[in-house]
């Protein structure tokens, strides 16, 4: 048996987990981001006022510094917290199963196959799912080690709160959220390319990609959409046929979106108007010498 022809096999073997994992990793990325986002709303803000006053009361510093609100309120949220950041964590592992799915697929096909959307579905979810929730619970044990202290300053709360461990760790988790928003954009782009995926499904997860970096929304809502898709394509939900691509060992590229009727008359009337407008420019005169008649006259004068 050909390659080819073994990795469609395995191809169609492992369809229906990898559809499992991809809707799965989608509900719990967003489930986990549900939990973090409504235990956050209850947290008190610190006003601008707040941070001010004690300055406009002609102190250096307050004795009670305005973050130990926060401080207090991951103390008495932890559990909650870091329920809903491993269960979001749990579902970006999930991640590297249809994102691996569809890079092994789509470097069979690609006629230049790249390693980065592979390595990135990998190595992004893992330092991410990792790094996050200990990088929050990093915080909780700076909020214990100020709260059990007796001193309320900001020197208090920088020096329980600070430290090069959570540096260290709040580096890898934009480490792996760039790699994450890298696999996302190249597997997507290149999936799309070779046909695996529609355009829709591939221009959405290139925008999914992007959103890991400029979160406009509190919640996750394209990428966990885009993991449901992906994991409902798979599975052929509502009857629709997978792309051509799935069937064949080679690339089907999507055909050029072709102009509708009322642009090729458009784009035809433009160019005859082109044409009009520009003017005819006469041949050149053939130089004038002397006839042949002219030249035997000469001759016989003579």
């Amino acid at each position: 048996m050909a390659d080819a022809e073994r990795q469609l096999v395995v191809e169609g073997a492992q369809r229906t987990r990898v559809g499992v994992c991809a809707v799965l990793a989608g509900l719990l990325f967003f489930g986990g981001q549900i939990i973090v986002t409504l235990i956050g709303a209850k947290e008190k803000s610190i006003g601008v006022l707040q941070g001010l006053a004690p300055a406009l009361n002609g102190q250096a510093a307050a004795h009670v510094d305005p973050r130990t609100v926060h401080e207090q309120f991951l103390v008495h949220n932890e559990l909650a917290l870091m329920a809903g950041f491993v269960i979001s964590c749990i579902g970006v592992f999930g991640m590297i199963v249809p994102l691996r799915y569809l890079s092994a697929a789509e470097e069979l096909r690609a006629p230049v196959p790249s390693p980065i959307g592979r390595y990135s579905a990998i190595a992004g979810p893992v330092m991410y799912g990792i790094f996050l929730p200990a990088f929050e619970l990093s915080l909780i044990i700076g909020a214990h080690n100020y709260l059990s202290g007796h001193a309320r300053t900001g020197a208090a709360i920088d020096a329980a709160t600070g430290g090069g461990v959570r540096v260290a760790f709040q580096l890898i988790l934009t480490i792996g959220t760039l790699l994450l928003a890298v696999g996302f954009v190249m597997v997507s782009l290149r999936s799309m390319r070779v046909g695996l995926l529609t355009k829709m499904m591939g221009t959405v997860g290139i925008i999914a990609g992007v959103l890991f970096l400029i979160p406009i929304t509190p919640l996750p809502v394209i990428q966990s959409l885009w993991l449901i898709f992906v994991g409902a394509m798979l599975f052929e939900f509502g009857k629709r046929p997978l792309p051509e691509a799935w069937r064949v060992a080679q690339a089907v590229p999507w055909p050029a979106r072709q102009p509708s009727p009322r642009q090729q008359r458009q784009r035809a009337g433009s160019g005859a108007r082109r044409r009009d407008a520009v003017p005819a420019v006469p041949a050149p005169a053939a130089p004038r010498g002397p006839s042949p008649s002219a030249s035997k006259k000469r001759k016989r004068r003579r």
